[in-house]
């Protein structure tokens, strides 16, 4: 068994790894939402900001209803009925040139086409349908503001990478300020995927959409700016957003090599690749949304095509399953890839901006930190029921303040690591008081187990706190028996034979001590001591005592013919029981300790066992037992008023009719000594006299000649019958 002081460390060290785990935790979102995931050699703390990020998309998730639905945005979308309806794959370029005079024509006034044109259309005569797309284009762009943004991906390899920016791009680059030699992460323009030359001479604006997932696949930030060659350009979403706003915008890098973007006041963070954390508003539902072949079947003037399209940013993408440009995000595991730039886009129009990760994490630690003040304090009442009820409502709250607050107020709280410490917490802490529990269970099993039956000691373990050294006042009935001339009977036996004898007859008495669920004080060579009471409360323990020590008496005959088959002495006892309040409980030291009772109610039932001698008798009762029993159930008949050695209060004392005694086998002869004693209390002593002669003609019986004694003492010297005439008082133990 593990000591206690050991115990507790190791409880105390599972529980301070736990919290500083879960503070490691909180700290890694700060490093991986900074650092590129790239940059990180150490792939584990993107593994435990995993488990955050999943946390975070199930609330986002829940969340995304409340968010409005966005007002300047919307999506010309290639979905499968309108790829349906043209009939062919790819959509010829002049469909492409269509489309884009159609939005001229109701008001759009920047379009982000995330559709790649790295390949030239192919000719059919002298006019190639490129020409007639370029046309479009220009036509767009005459018109005072507006713009186009074609698509380019970033390069993975320098076999797929241009050897450098066409300077066309110079038009559409980001104002960026940072200190001398510090930039974001370089990177290269896809070779293969970049926009054909002819396109790019037409004055269109360029913009990256090489977003890269992370380490569990999800897609949950977005690359805003790049730095190729020390200059920086944005993305499709973060050009068409500056177009929009016909306003360019400062990116700040910070000596670090991340960067900030400022907004309205609004501080938007970008991490060393250049990359932000898209907070999501939603999926189609959040955009005004048109197919293909609707707005290029639409009439002049269409309406709906007006209120879709006119002074918005439009983005023309693909929705169709056949275009596989489906993604895994936090609000959709298919969700179109040109929604990820228009919530993007979205988020920048409406300074719908995470607050910085140092204040997340800040308020983070401060929920890890109540939740546990919370519930380290509810652990020094030791209730499982309390604990249990105050870690749900720690987790309840951390939730709800999350979800009505920090949530909605673009904190991300790391709601996983709290639940994880306090989760562990709560499991470490409620293993190590299993544990003690268990220890305790087995303590009080070694401890009771000799003193009291085995039901007894199976409801003790449900409350261990009653097991400790000391005592408490408790209304209990004792029990006192003794072997009669017990040094006589163990001079006429071999020590073996003495110790069989006295091992059969205490093993049989003890086992009727357990049955009727008294506990075993103690042996005193021959003598038992018990008591009913303790250490449980049984109902009334006097009933439950003085039926233990009739059965006591009447097995006697059967252990002494067991006895008297072997050759052996018979055993015969005297009984003593009293009823009162004693100290009870484990009285010794912390390491060898007993649980007995204590008091001066115990001594007088000891003293009663004495007395069965005396008076003959085999069972004696005072009257505070007495007056704890229900009467119809047991005989009795009194004996005397006695004081007792060492007192001065009389007490009256009573005997107990066991199975064979012969005022039990006739009653009669109990109702004339009642009657005989009535008359002996009024002083009617020649009348009680008559009575106890009758009854001695059919047994000798001690008590009854005492009675008798005193009543011809007391015919004889009239004098002697005093107010204390019934009360003996005892010079001996």
């Amino acid at each position: 068994m593990i000591p206690n002081f050991i115990s507790k460390s190791i409880r105390s060290i599972g529980l301070v790894f736990i919290i500083l785990f879960a503070i490691y935790s909180i700290f890694t979102s700060l490093f991986v939402q900074h650092i590129h995931p790239d940059s990180i050699g150490f792939n584990f703390l993107n593994y435990i900001n995993s488990f955050e990020n999943r946390f975070y998309d199930y609330r986002l998730r829940n969340n995304i209803d409340k968010t409005p639905k966005s007002k300047d945005v919307s999506l010309l979308k290639i979905d499968d009925y309108s790829l349906n309806k043209i009939g062919t794959w790819p959509i010829p370029r002049s469909i492409h040139a269509t489309m884009i005079n159609k939005l001229k024509e109701y008001g759009a006034k920047v379009i982000a086409m995330d559709i790649l044109y790295p390949e030239k259309a192919p000719v059919c005569g002298n006019d190639s349908p490129d020409s007639g797309l370029v046309k479009a284009f220009q036509d767009f762009q005459n018109e005072d503001g507006r713009r186009i943004f074609l698509a380019y991906s970033t390069g993975t390899s320098e076999q797929d990478s241009l050897d450098t920016f066409p300077d066309e791009m110079l038009n559409d680059t980001v104002d960026v300020f940072s200190a001398p030699n510090v930039n974001i992460r370089p990177r290269t323009l896809g070779r293969y995927t970049f926009p054909n030359e002819l396109f790019v001479k037409s004055n269109v604006g360029l913009g990256s959409i090489g977003t890269k997932e992370d380490s569990d696949g999800v897609f949950r930030n977005y690359l805003l700016v790049l730095n190729i060659d020390t200059v920086y350009f944005g993305s499709l979403g973060f050009n068409a957003w500056e177009a929009f706003n016909k306003k360019k915008h400062q990116v700040k890098i910070l000596e670090d090599a991340t960067g900030e973007l400022v907004v309205n006041n609004s501080r938007l963070e970008i991490n060393d690749g250049g990359e932000t954390k898209i907070r999501y508003t939603g999926g189609l539902e959040k955009f005004d949304s048109i197919s293909l072949i609707d707005l290029i079947s639409a009439k002049k003037n269409d309406p709906k095509m007006i209120q879709a399209f006119k002074d918005k940013i439009v983005f023309i993408g693909s929705t169709a399953d056949g275009a596989h440009d489906l993604r895994s995000s936090p609000i959709d595991p298919k969700m179109p890839g040109v929604l990820s730039h228009m919530n993007m886009v979205n988020m920048l129009l409406t300074d719908y901006f995470f607050k910085p990760v140092n204040k997340s994490i800040q308020f983070s630690l401060i929920i890890l930190a109540l939740g546990l003040i919370i519930f380290f304090i509810g652990q020094h009442f030791a209730n499982a029921l309390l604990d249990l009820v105050l870690i749900h409502l720690i987790l309840a709250a951390s939730y709800a303040v999350d979800h009505y607050y920090f949530f909605p107020q673009g904190y991300e709280i790391k709601l996983f690591s709290c639940f994880f410490c306090f989760i562990t917490c709560y499991t470490w802490n409620t293993f190590f008081k299993f544990s003690e529990a268990s220890k305790e269970k087995k303590q009080i099993k070694g401890t009771f187990a000799r003193y009291v039956a085995p039901t007894i000691v199976d409801e003790m373990l449900k409350d261990p706190d009653k097991l400790h050294v000391g005592g408490f006042k408790r209304d209990i009935t004792c029990l006192f028996s003794d072997v009669r001339d017990f040094t006589s009977i163990s001079e006429g036996l071999t020590a073996t034979e003495l110790a069989q004898s006295l091992n059969m007859y205490m093993g049989r008495m003890t086992d009727i001590v357990f049955e009727t669920k008294g506990t075993l004080d103690k042996y005193i060579g021959d003598a038992i001591v018990a008591f009913w009471g303790a250490p449980l409360e049984i109902g009334n323990h006097a009933q439950h005592a003085v039926e233990g020590a009739i059965r006591m008496i009447e097995l006697l005959p059967t252990i002494n013919e067991e006895f008297k088959k072997l050759g052996r002495p018979e055993f015969n006892v005297g009984v003593g029981l009293n009823s009162g309040e004693c100290n009870v409980g484990n009285m010794g030291s912390e390491r060898i300790f007993s649980y007995t009772a204590l008091g001066d109610n115990m001594n007088l039932g000891a003293r009663l066992e004495g007395l069965c001698k005396y008076y003959g008798t085999q069972i004696l009762i005072s009257e505070y037992t007495l007056a704890r029993l229900d009467q119809s159930k047991i005989k009795i008949r009194p004996i005397d008023k006695v004081i007792v050695k060492g007192k001065t209060t009389p007490v009256a004392i009573f005997e107990v009719m066991h199975g064979w005694h012969p005022m039990t086998k006739n009653p009669v002869l109990l109702e004339y000594y009642t009657s005989a004693w009535n008359l002996f209390q009024n002083r009617n002593f020649e009348a009680a006299l008559n009575i106890f002669d009758e009854i001695l003609k059919s047994f000798e019986d001690k008590a009854t000649i005492r009675v008798k004694d005193l009543c011809q003492k007391y015919i004889l010297e009239p004098d002697l019958a005093r107010d204390d005439f019934d009360v003996t008082k005892m010079t001996e133990k």
